[in-house]
């Protein structure tokens, strides 16, 4: 019997799973419990915050609108999404946009190409002084830009261009990147 809302799902949608397991192990190294699955649950609300882990070209998951529907209402209910994907935010926009994506507050700026390397987090943000090296998959890796009033929260360098962005809505609170988390290296 559960009182209440789990505390984190690892919602892993990503066909070659580089970030799932990375993020669960991750949240439990910090003390808290993280439900793993590779299917988007029935019930989202029974989650304090969700990770969505969507992957990079070409083992990447696509949100259909009806996922993107999904994750909507949660975040509209007070959820607190990540989610992350190389095709997300630019490349898939062009032909199946869904509900979530605006939510996010990020513009998907281009495709991108191969090129992250270095993901710095930025002043002024939680992120501020913590640095990666990145070693996962880069295919088509999309440039995103935040839209106010989202922050950048990470910044792929020498290449320079908005990697990862945080929104506070008030009402719920998104991060959107556009690396997987499983291809950070502790810099």
């Amino acid at each position: 019997t559960t009182l209440g809302q789990f505390p984190i799902l690892v919602l892993d949608l990503d066909r070659n799973t580089n970030s799932g397991p990375a993020i669960q192990e991750a949240v439990i190294a910090n003390g808290a419990s993280a439900e793993y699955l590779t299917e988007m649950p029935e019930d989202l609300s029974l989650y304090y915050a969700v990770f969505v882990c969507l992957g990079t070209y070409n083992l990447n998951h696509q949100l259909t609108v009806d996922e993107g529907q999904q994750l909507a209402d949660y975040l509209n209910a007070g959820g607190m999404l990540y989610m992350e994907g190389g095709d997300t935010w630019y490349y898939d926009q062009q032909y199946v946009p869904t509900p979530v994506h605006p939510m996010f507050n990020i513009d998907g700026v281009a495709d991108g190409n191969s090129d992250l390397y270095l993901i710095k987090g930025q002043p002024g943000t939680f992120a501020d002084g913590v640095n990666f090296i990145f070693t996962g998959d880069k295919n088509y890796i999309d440039h995103i830009a935040p839209v106010a009033p989202a922050v950048t929260l990470f910044e792929n360098s020498p290449t320079i261009y908005p990697c990862a962005v945080a929104y506070d809505a008030g009402t719920y609170r998104t991060i959107g990147s556009s690396f997987e988390f499983g291809g950070l290296v502790d810099n």
